[in-house]
């Protein structure tokens, strides 16, 4: 969780590095020229800094490593100790076994009698 925390917090904060680096190297541009500097937009870094931790945060929700076709054990007591929830793998349904027709023995060639 707190690896996640610290990608958002990384993405919400990149839009303002990077303003402040080029910030610095156009100040000392016009600084050199006389030119005075606009100040900075700081309403369209925080737009854009949460556009890119919104979609940071959604994309590692649907990357994350669960069992979406498993079942879930809540968490329960055995021998007196707590046993914490966990997912398990269910085994596959065989779908061909329902789908398919009953076997006919007339179906099937008699084998020849010697």
């Amino acid at each position: 969780m707190i690896r996640m925390t610290l990608i958002e917090i990384v993405l919400f904060g990149l839009p303002f590095v990077l303003f402040f680096l080029y910030r610095t190297f156009i100040l000392r541009h016009r600084q050199a020229d006389g030119e005075a500097f606009d100040p900075a937009p700081y309403h369209k870094l925080f737009i854009l800094g949460g556009v890119l931790a919104l979609t940071a945060f959604i994309l590692l929700a649907l990357n994350h490593k669960t069992y979406r076709e498993g079942e879930y054990i809540p968490a329960h007591l055995e021998n007196g100790k707590v046993v914490r929830g966990k997912f398990i793998e269910t085994p596959p349904i065989d779908d061909s076994a329902k789908t398919s027709t009953p076997h006919d023995p007339a179906d099937t060639p008699a084998a020849p009698d010697h």
